[in-house]
Formats: C-alpha cells, sequence, structure tokens
C-alpha cells in the first residue's frame, strides 16, 4: 500500500474549530481543531485516553462539546441531535462494529438506509454495495452474529454506505481483527475513498493507516501535537517511536 500524493488541501468537508470538552469536572479537549478535505483520508492517532474516541462522539452528535464549533459540508452542526447529523451526509462505523447480531446481514445492511427518502434507489445501492463487498454478499442471509471480526466489520462498512454519507467516521476499524483482515479492511477503506467517500478514522495500526492516508493528527491528552502529510508523520522520529514501534497508538 503506499501513500497518495498531497497536494494543496482540499476544501474543508469537516471542520472542528476550538473544541473544549468535558465528562463532570475533567477536561478531555483543549481548544482542539483540524479540518477533513473533501476526497480525504485523514486519520488520527494518539494513546490511551487522548481524546480519540470522544472526538468522534463529539462530530455524531453523541457528546456535546462546552465550548467551539464542529461545521460540515459548511454549516454548523454542533448541538443537532445525530439523526439530524447522519442525514445531513455522515455516516459512521463505531468501535466494536455495534452489529445487530440477531438479524440477518441483509436486515443489518438496510438499517443503514432507515433515515433515507429516496427508498426507489435503496435496492440499486444496495446491490452496488454488495459488488464492493463480495465476501458481505456471500452472507445476505447469516445472523450478523454468528460471522466473524472481520466479516462483522465489512458489513459495519457496508451498512454505513447505505446511508448515501458524504463522510465516514471510522473509529478503530481494524481493532481485533487478524493481520490478513486487518490489510483487507484497510483496502476496502481506500476502495471506498476511491468511489468519492471522504473518511475520517481514528486507527490503532498507525503505520498502515498512514499508509493508505493523505493526511494526519496526533493527539496528546486532548490537544493537536503534530499535523502533516501521511508521509511527513510517517518518516517522524518522534512518531516512529511513540506510534510504529512496539507500542501502536491505541
Amino acid at each position: 500500500m503506499h501513500s497518495p500524493t498531497n497536494a494543496a488541501l482540499p476544501e474543508p468537508l469537516l471542520a472542528l474549530d476550538h473544541i473544549d470538552t468535558f465528562y463532570g469536572a475533567i477536561q478531555v479537549h483543549f481548544g482542539l481543531s483540524l479540518e477533513v478535505g473533501r476526497g480525504e483520508i485523514v486519520c488520527l492517532l494518539g494513546g490511551n485516553a487522548s481524546g480519540k474516541s470522544t472526538t468522534m462522539k463529539i462530530i455524531l452528535g453523541l457528546v456535546q462539546p462546552k465550548g467551539g464549533t464542529v461545521t460540515f459540508a459548511g454549516e454548523a452542526i454542533t448541538g443537532l441531535a445525530t439523526p439530524k447529523i447522519i442525514r445531513r451526509g455522515v455516516g459512521s462505523v463505531p468501535e466494536a462494529r455495534r452489529l445487530f447480531g440477531a438479524m440477518t446481514v441483509r436486515e443489518n445492511l438496510l438499517m443503514g438506509a432507515y433515515l433515507r427518502s429516496d427508498r426507489a434507489t435503496v435496492a440499486e445501492d444496495l446491490e452496488r454495495t454488495l459488488d464492493l463487498f463480495p465476501r458481505v454478499k456471500q452472507r445476505l442471509d447469516q445472523r450478523a452474529g454468528t460471522l466473524s471480526g472481520g466479516e462483522q466489520q465489512m458489513v459495519a462498512m457496508a451498512r454505513a454506505l447505505m446511508g448515501r454519507p458524504k463522510l465516514i467516521c471510522m473509529d478503530e476499524p481494524t481493532m481485533g481483527l487478524s493481520p490478513l483482515y486487518v490489510e483487507r479492511v484497510l483496502e476496502l477503506v481506500r476502495d471506498i475513498n476511491r468511489a468519492g467517500t471522504t473518511i475520517f478514522m481514528v486507527e490503532q495500526n498507525a503505520s498502515l493507516a498512514l499508509q493508505i492516508a493523505h493526511r494526519g493528527y496526533v493527539l496528546q491528552t486532548g490537544r493537536v501535537v503534530l499535523t502533516g502529510s501521511a508521509q511527513e508523520l510517517l518518516m517522524d522520529p518522534g512518531i516512529r517511536d511513540a506510534y510504529l514501534g512496539g507500542e501502536q497508538a491505541a
């Protein structure tokens, strides 16, 4: 896998501007600012308790910041309920997949289109999505809870696509997967991006994530301490020591 060529930064699709977040009296983000340009894959790296997963929850409206603004497609979405954010074009592949285990794979995929009003095109989109995920296509009538971890992750990604998102937020998409599935899932992330969907992901496999990403941010105790092209971050000695050696970002 190779890093995409980095040119001038594209127009921002998503922007977080001076976000301050608290859990009770504990501050999680300190003036967090970052941007994801249209058509990019941007990864967020950092150690445990750095605020990575909370960043995803802020974008999706699951946690409300005390200060700052989240902008998507040129409009502020801070304070909106999660369904409204999803309707505007933000998809999610949550940590640990969060599938409905007792439902079939097909039913899980159709749940991804639950908020869509263009019902007539859902069947067409299902076929198009299954072309990208042939393994999922083979499991359509199987209960999601009986799939392997890698297969469940593919279903979660395909489900997100069924909402026709402009942006997909992925929280640790390779967590707990075998090396073979890690490689395959990251290839699928790149395929989804090449088909026109912007990707923002938190990922523990920093080295592999940076090989498919355009840019990255490094978060440390709620602050961005480093940002740059994926290639720059891969070459940075501090990043290599902290995240690309024996102890990878969690």
